[in-house]
């Protein structure tokens, strides 16, 4: 791509920005409760819910596990040379395979977080651009927190800041990704820095003193706490398209060095799930194979209902998950999965059901004329008293009233599907 095509990129996206974000807020007309932007019509094919994979959910070790699981899963796009962009999500030789499930399926998406301009150069993220026309995912303008004069301020306070030793430690930090230098990938995460601290800063977070010391003392540190504020703080904030956020387990440990008014109010493991449930229903190694498998024999509802419902259970049974290692959540998983109590319970309550029906309908015959009605109001066809089918609903209904909703989800979705679901290898 020429400089030119990207000047025009830029300057699309920004009078965009200008009409459907920044007018509209200035004249008190943007709803931030339903409106959206980037808008819809801006995706391919998007379905609901849509989902946003950040910071390592978005690598593509756990990309594939969230995809059958969300309506549309939205990754960002930075501007990585080809091997950082190779090292954190695909191998240039599938873009244009990456490309084409995108424009089938729609279940995936890609936005920029970056200028379009900073792609210049970047000539294997053409396919991008040219079939797709991805937006800039363009959040919370700044100046809804500061006037022009306290954010010049605060960006001279970081810089100053960062000269110390802030900006060369995320240069190394940078290289060891890049066995050559990428200005472009260096610059962007200048920006991802500088804006987390222009949010935290103008937003009067306690926490950015300790950032702005270690900065000075303890560069790594820094990082690691502009890292979690950003995709637990800054990036919520600024979102303007309210979606669901995935994030790993790691990163929901990490989240408990916040202090507890900023840490996440719910607890979700989706990309832990959705690995553990994509061995569960195929066989076909965990890529977009697996994804088009999922997709085409299960029921998006029923797979979206069931990851709810097995995270429902590990934050039910355990509230101090994420004092635990992702061994421990792998084991929790395995055991709401494998979980004998409803099978076992229908299977004992079936034995005993038609003995206690045959009594209690005796008892009751004398004053309902039989206990013919009294089979009939409790579900049962008149005529086939005790059938196993008959008694065997009955039981089920019964243990599944009581049981819990994720037991009931889980054993439901395993009954619906249970020729397609992989058997355990031995």
């Amino acid at each position: 791509m020429d400089r030119e095509y990207l000047e025009d990129y830029e300057q699309k996206e920004a009078e965009e920005y200008e009409k459907l974000v920044l007018k509209r807020v200035q004249e008190g007309k943007f709803d931030f409760q339903k409106d959206r932007y980037p808008p819809d019509e801006r995706f391919v094919n998007l379905h609901k819910p849509v989902t946003l994979a950040t910071g390592n959910a978005s690598n593509v070790e756990y990309l594939w596990a969230q995809v059958p699981f969300c309506g549309s899963l939205i990754i960002f796009l930075p501007p990585l040379s080809k091997t950082a962009f190779e090292y954190f999500y695909f191998e240039i030789s599938e873009i244009p395979k990456i490309v084409d499930f995108i424009k089938e399926t729609g279940r995936l998406q890609v936005v920029f977080n970056a200028s379009p301009l900073s792609f210049e150069g970047l000539d294997h993220l053409d396919p991008f651009f040219k079939e797709l026309n991805p937006p800039v995912y363009g959040g919370m303008p700044f100046s809804v927190f500061g006037s022009g004069k306290e954010i010049q301020k605060t960006r001279d306070i970081f810089f100053t800041l960062g000269k110390v030793r802030y900006l060369d430690y995320l240069r190394s930090y940078v290289s060891k990704v890049e066995p050559i230098e990428s200005q472009p990938t260096i610059d962007l995460f200048y920006q991802v820095n500088l804006e987390a601290y222009l949010s935290l800063k103008l937003g009067h977070y306690a926490i950015v003193e300790d950032i702005e010391n270690s900065m000075v003392d303890d560069p790594e540190r820094a990082l690691s706490l502009l890292s979690v504020c950003q995709t637990f703080i800054v990036n919520p904030t600024h979102d303007l398209r309210v979606c669901a956020r995935n994030f790993l387990f790691e990163d929901t440990k990490e989240s408990q060095a916040l202090p507890l008014v900023y840490r996440p109010k719910e607890v979700g493991f989706p990309c832990e799930i959705g690995q553990f449930l994509l061995k569960k229903l195929t066989y076909t190694a965990q890529d977009m194979r697996a994804c088009y498998d999922i997709i085409d024999h299960y029921n998006a509802y029923d797979l979206q209902k069931v990851q709810v419902s097995l995270n429902e259970a590990i934050v039910t049974n355990h509230p101090d998950i994420v004092s635990k290692n992702a061994e421990k959540l792998s084991e929790i998983l395995d055991n709401v999965w494998n979980d004998p109590a409803i099978p076992r319970q229908i299977k004992n309550l079936k034995r005993g059901l038609p003995m206690s029906i045959a009594a209690i309908g005796t008892a009751v015959s004398a004053f309902t004329g039989g206990v013919e009605g009294f089979l009939a109001g409790l579900g049962f066809s008149v005529g086939a008293k005790f059938l196993d089918a008959e008694i065997e609903g009955l039981s089920e209904r019964l243990v599944k009233f009581f049981a819990r909703s994720y037991q009931a989800n889980v054993y439901d979705f395993k009954k619906k599907y249970k020729e397609k679901i992989v058997k355990p290898r031995h």
